[in-house]
């Protein structure tokens, strides 16, 4: 599997939010809400110097809002279903900032379908097999220029 570690500035997200737990995965559900009411965020939106969105991000968090891994295995947190924005942006009336701090991520490409599969083998393998440790939750990002789906895990 390919992956490259990066380190990234802080990332401002403005975004649906909901909580997700064992049995109770809401990601599909966030997104939806998300996208059908994007047209009240995409002023604020980054954009590239051809116009394209900067990113699309589904970032996660666990329940202290710390940034940290979801628990019950990987089941249990906060997910934010957003598109990256300057960090002065004013989130308005129902949608949810977050910034993510600064840090190192091992990234790889996903396709959706191999999501499971690609997440677990990054925590079980890759990051094993390069003395990296998972130090925060990972994120979802998709590069509206190319419809890539990457995974962002912080690693130390």
């Amino acid at each position: 599997m390919d992956f490259k570690v990066k380190d990234l500035p802080e990332v401002a997200i403005i975004g649906k939010q909901g909580f997700c737990s064992e049995g109770n995965n809401i990601v599909k559900q966030i997104w939806e809400d998300a996208n059908s009411h994007f047209g009240e965020v995409s002023s604020l939106a980054l954009k590239e110097s051809d116009g394209s969105l900067t990113g699309v991000w589904g970032a996660m968090s666990d329940q202290s809002m710390a940034f940290l891994p979801w628990t019950n295995n990987f089941s249990t947190g906060y997910y934010l279903a957003g598109v990256q924005v300057a960090p002065d942006a004013k989130a308005p009336e129902g949608w949810t900032k977050w910034i993510l701090p600064p840090r190192k991520y091992l990234v790889v490409e996903v396709q959706m379908e191999e999501y499971a599969k690609t997440f677990s083998e990054v925590l079980n393998t890759i990051l094993p097999q390069n003395k990296l440790k998972l130090c925060g939750a990972a994120c979802d990002f998709t590069d509206p220029k190319s419809g890539k789906n990457k995974l962002f895990f912080p690693v130390q």
